[in-house]
């Protein structure tokens, strides 16, 4: 029984946080690029004193909507992860923290974590990047610890 939670379990991890991180920044995404938030006042960029406050603002709704989608399905799931990671950062540093931990910034910065890990480790062997692209987790039996497992016990 061991042998079945340690071929099949680990494969849908990755998944349940890709589609954790995924849902909720192709959510937020649409939100900015389909309503008043996709604008230097929606975003309150302006008063960071950032140059192009528009252009920000709308790099930030698309790395949120597409990053999102691209998480999802684990389609360059590494580079869609940093950029998202990059987007909770400056959230977190420019809107999150004066607010403190517990009742302000403790969400972004599960979602930040989250990002920061699929960013690292991939989207796991259950994606568009290892099944199509053949990059991520090697195959199950490559490593030979599964196999060696099954006929060990």
């Amino acid at each position: 029984m061991r042998w079945l939670f340690r071929r099949y379990l680990p494969d849908w991890g990755p998944i349940a946080l890709r589609f954790a991180l995924g849902t909720v920044f192709v959510a937020h995404g649409w939100g900015k690029l389909s309503g008043p938030l996709g604008t230097p006042e929606g975003f309150n960029i302006e008063g960071w004193g950032w140059p192009y406050p528009g252009l920000w603002a709308w790099l930030a709704a698309l790395v949120e909507f597409f990053g999102g989608l691209m998480v999802i399905v684990g389609l360059f799931t590494r580079f869609a992860a940093a950029l998202i990671a990059c987007v909770m950062v400056v959230a977190i540093l420019k809107i999150k923290v004066s607010r403190g931990f517990v009742g302000g910034l403790e969400f972004d910065f599960a979602l930040l974590m989250i990002a920061l890990s699929l960013a690292l480790t991939g989207g796991g062997r259950l994606s568009v990047d290892r099944d199509v692209l053949g990059w991520g987790a090697p195959p199950l039996e490559a490593g030979g610890s599964v196999a060696e497992e099954e006929t060990l016990g």
